[in-house]
């Protein structure tokens, strides 16, 4: 009974290890496209209370990196307009939702670890130019498969927020959505804040490298 067992046991963990192989493409260039979902939470009082249940639950976006060894950039997906949020008419009032930063972008040069960002707020173009800077990723051990790749996870605290990566070493770029990166591979997958704001990559194009996508702004008031 003992060696049956055993033996089941063994059957179990090949085959679990036969779930984990991983089917993508190693890379060291290439263009992700990712979905980002962001939740909506609004505090309506007094009479605009009753228009709680028409307003969005959340937004959902799609951007692109574009990377190799030396850049990367992430902005909105030029091939794919992001929607404005338009929920349901209730009665004779009909709410509309306009969402900006359609012309944000995330430059990051990996190698002396800048990052130039171009960011629109009310209707103005601002330049923000920092340090990438080592950050305190914290390896948690955890492991899942994003589109095909074997991703391992890592933590760390933004401002108070929880971040939680999931990155892949099948694409040794130290990069990511959203300006994340210093692992020791492409973040494929991140969840900032407890899943308010989620990235997750939807395609990966590991035969792209259009150096002339990957400029570095200079729209901007710094």
């Amino acid at each position: 009974m003992k060696r049956i067992i055993v033996f089941l046991m063994a059957l179990n963990s090949t085959i679990a290890g036969f779930s984990q192989v991983t089917t993508g493409k190693s890379t060291t260039s290439g263009k992700i496209i990712f979905e980002e979902k962001i939740k909506l939470e609004f505090k309506l009082e007094g009479d605009a209370a009753q228009f709680a249940e028409t307003m969005p639950k959340e937004q959902v976006n799609t951007k692109v990196l574009m990377f190799n060894t030396d850049y990367a950039m992430y902005m909105e997906d030029d091939s794919k307009k992001n929607e404005d949020v338009v929920p349901q008419a209730t009665g004779h009032m009909t709410v509309r939702m306009i969402v900006s930063g359609g012309k944000d972008k995330t430059f990051t040069e990996l190698k002396t670890m800048k990052k130039t960002e171009q960011k629109e707020f009310m209707t103005r173009l601002f330049l923000v130019e920092s340090d990438f800077g080592k950050q305190d990723w914290k390896f948690t051990g955890n492991s899942r498969n994003v589109m095909g790749y074997n991703c391992q996870e890592a933590s760390r605290e933004d401002n108070g927020k929880k971040i939680a990566a999931w990155f892949s070493t099948m694409i040794p770029v130290s990069a990511g959505p959203a300006g994340y990166g210093g692992l020791p591979g492409m973040i494929l997958m991140l969840d900032i804040d407890n899943g308010k704001r989620v990235i997750t990559a939807h395609t990966i194009d590991t035969d792209f490298n259009d150096l002339a996508k990957m400029v570095k702004p200079d729209e901007g008031k710094k």
